[in-house]
């Protein structure tokens, strides 16, 4: 594509045009979502009257809704880590609200319910979006609409086994959930013999342990 450079509107034409044709493609009932950059967090990176300008010509060619992204890739600005306060950029989101009609997505290190759900009562935010908390516990969902958020196992945003292994080409997993996206290689089956199990040490591991054992079917005591 030759003649997507120049000013700004030439530069958002390409993602406009891409919007557009996908509507009219799929016609109204289709759900579209865009991932939008809000902040870039790098040296001459878009600016926020940008941001809106995008925002409210992707509503204009037909997304349904807007996920709004935060820092590129080569961002030397933390987003996801373990050191980034939980939902601490929702405020971006609430930003853009008043600007375009579609709802809004709120992005990065959302991975707690009451997180999630101060977020939306504060109006930061229409919905929000989760990715590694449903790595580290597939029963997310479950827990929290059944009252069990305290047995959540919760994604501590190290990315050491989802994201660093997506970046060197290797299947993802979850530093605190192994099983994730091995299920097949790694199943819990009842054992055929049950046994009592000792286990001394109640740190990560040895809960991680007695958690497991006790799931397939053994008598376990943890000292």
């Amino acid at each position: 594509m030759t003649n997507g450079g120049g000013d700004y509107a030439s530069r958002m034409r390409f993602a406009v045009e891409v919007v557009r044709a996908v509507r009219q493609r799929v016609g109204n009932d289709f759900i579209i979502i865009y991932r939008l950059s809000m902040l870039d967090l790098v040296e001459n990176g878009g600016t926020f009257d940008e941001t809106v300008q995008l925002a409210q010509a992707i509503e204009a060619a037909g997304a349904t809704l807007i996920n709004t992204g935060i820092g590129w890739h080569e961002a030397r600005i933390p987003t996801i880590a373990t050191p980034v306060p939980r939902g601490a950029f929702s405020w971006v989101t609430r930003k853009l609200k008043g600007h375009v009609s579609v709802p809004l997505i709120a992005t990065n290190r959302i991975n707690d319910p009451q997180v999630a759900e101060t977020i939306l009562a504060r109006g930061d935010a229409d919905m929000v979006s989760m990715a590694r908390p449903f790595l580290a516990d597939a029963e997310f969902l479950a827990k929290a609409q059944s009252g069990r958020a305290d047995e959540i196992n919760t994604c501590i945003g190290c990315n050491q086994a989802c994201l660093d292994r997506i970046f060197i080409g290797k299947v993802t997993s979850c530093l605190v959930n192994p099983r994730a996206c091995h299920e097949t290689h790694m199943p819990i089956t009842p054992v055929i013999r049950k046994k009592n199990l000792a286990v001394v040490g109640a740190g990560p591991a040895g809960l991680a342990f007695a958690i497991n054992a006790a799931s397939r079917g053994h008598h376990v005591t943890l000292f």
